[in-house]
C-alpha cells in the first residue's frame, strides 16, 4: 500500500486513437482495448465466484503481484486470494474508470475498482467494502493479452481492513470451476 495521499502516484497515461481515416489502425485499436478490457471483467467475475481457474486466465504464469495484503509470485497471491474470499459470504467488484496505454504487444493498464466483501447475516464484523487502484503492465503472448506486472494500491475502505480472524466462518463458500455453471 502506497505511503501518503493516493493520488500522489497518479499519472493519467492513456493512448489518443489513431488518425479516423486508417480504419485498420482503428479496428486493431478498439479490438486491443476491448480485449484488454475483458481481462478485468474476466478477472472480477473469477473474484467473486472464486473461480481460481478463470482468475489465474488473466495472468501471466511469471506475474509478479504488488498486493495491498502481499505481494510475491502469482501462485502465492492467489492463495491468498482465494482463502481470503473464503471467509466472505459474497463478494462484489465493479471496474470504473480504465484507462490503457497501448504500445505494440505492450500496454500499462490503470483501472479503479470497488470492492464490497460481505458477511454473513448475524456477523459481528461489519461488511467490508475497498476502493482499489490497480496499475498494471499486460502484454500480448502468442494473440492473447496478459497481465505480467500487477501493483494494487488501496485508495480507500470502510469497515475492517484486514479482516479480523475470528476463525472459520459459520457459512462455507463454493469454489467454482471454470466449467461449472449455475
Amino acid at each position: 500500500m502506497e505511503k501518503g495521499n493516493p493520488r500522489d502516484a497518479m499519472e493519467f497515461r492513456s493512448t489518443p486513437p489513431p488518425p479516423a481515416g486508417d480504419l485498420a489502425a482503428n479496428v486493431a485499436w478498439l479490438r486491443d482495448r476491448t480485449l484488454i478490457a475483458d481481462l478485468y471483467d474476466r478477472y472480477a467475475y473469477g473474484v467473486d465466484s472464486i473461480d481460481m481457474a478463470l482468475v489465474r486466465s488473466v495472468f501471466h504464469p511469471d506475474c509478479v503481484v504488488i498486493g495491498t495484503v502481499q505481494q510475491g509470485p502469482l501462485d502465492e497471491y492467489l492463495a491468498g486470494i482465494e482463502q481470503g474470499l473464503a471467509k466472505y459470504h459474497a463478494t462484489m467488484h465493479f471496474k470504473g474508470n480504465q484507462y490503457i496505454e497501448l504500445e505494440g504487444d505492450r500496454a500499462f493498464v490503470e483501472t479503479w475498482v470497488v470492492g464490497y466483501h460481505m458477511e454473513a447475516p448475524g456477523s459481528p464484523i461489519d461488511h467490508l467494502k475497498l476502493g482499489l487502484r490497480y496499475r498494471d503492465e499486460v502484454a500480448r503472448f502468442d494473440g492473447e493479452w496478459k497481465i505480467t506486472r500487477r501493483e494494487a494500491s488501496l485508495q480507500w475502505h470502510t469497515g475492517p481492513f484486514p479482516r479480523p480472524a475470528l476463525g472459520e466462518p459459520p457459512y462455507s463458500r463454493k469454489t467454482l470451476k471454470s466449467n461449472e455453471t449455475g
